[in-house]
């Protein structure tokens, strides 16, 4: 796994990196295909945080600490990250014992950014909104609950757009402003 550190106001000693190095490449038990970590080391007056976001086997997994103590908010982290992974595999598990494989294709979704007008004049007809950014997603197949797993795990993402297993519909999972989960499913005609 491919670990980089960021030190925000404070000095990233060999020590240090050593120590956070180490403490990921103990999570390799858990998951077989961990490609890369990103970790964040901060210091703001007296709070020392550490924040750390794997990218795993298709799966973003994000997780945060903060004590007065940078080794302590580094166990944490890494304590919380565990947990995460310990919760997620036996989800698998226990999904895959019950319903075999992943069954469904993955569909190609575009998303866009679009610049609105701030004026409020009346906009002709054929008027199209600029596009200021497009990114294409792979909703990948998964059950609602592999999808509520794969948001609870990564904090920072608001929303996953995936493929219904049993419904083969595509579906979208999103972080409500209340802090609940919204799931949006079409129904037939």
């Amino acid at each position: 796994m491919q670990v980089s550190i960021t030190g925000r106001h404070v000095e990233l000693t060999d020590p240090l990196k050593d120590y956070v190095s180490d403490k990921l490449n103990h999570l390799n038990h858990f998951m077989d295909h961990m490609v890369n970590a990103h970790v964040v080391l901060s210091v703001e007056k007296f709070r020392q945080r550490a924040e750390v976001t794997i990218h795993a086997s298709g799966i973003n997994i994000h997780g945060r600490h903060e004590t007065e103590d940078m080794y302590a908010s580094i166990d944490g982290v890494v304590d919380k990250i565990n947990r995460q992974l310990k919760r997620y595999r036996n989800k698998l598990n226990k999904h895959q014992a019950q319903h075999g494989q992943r069954v469904g294709r993955e569909i190609k979704v575009s998303h866009r950014i679009l610049h609105t007008s701030e004026e409020h004049e009346e906009l002709a007809e054929d008027h199209q909104p600029e596009v200021l950014h497009q990114e294409h997603i792979h909703a990948k197949p998964m059950s609602v609950d592999e999808a509520v797993m794969q948001l609870e795990l990564a904090s920072h993402q608001p929303v996953l757009v995936f493929t219904n297993q049993e419904s083969g519909g595509l579906n979208v999972l999103y972080r409500r402003t209340d802090g609940k989960l919204g799931w949006i499913e079409p129904e037939p005609a």
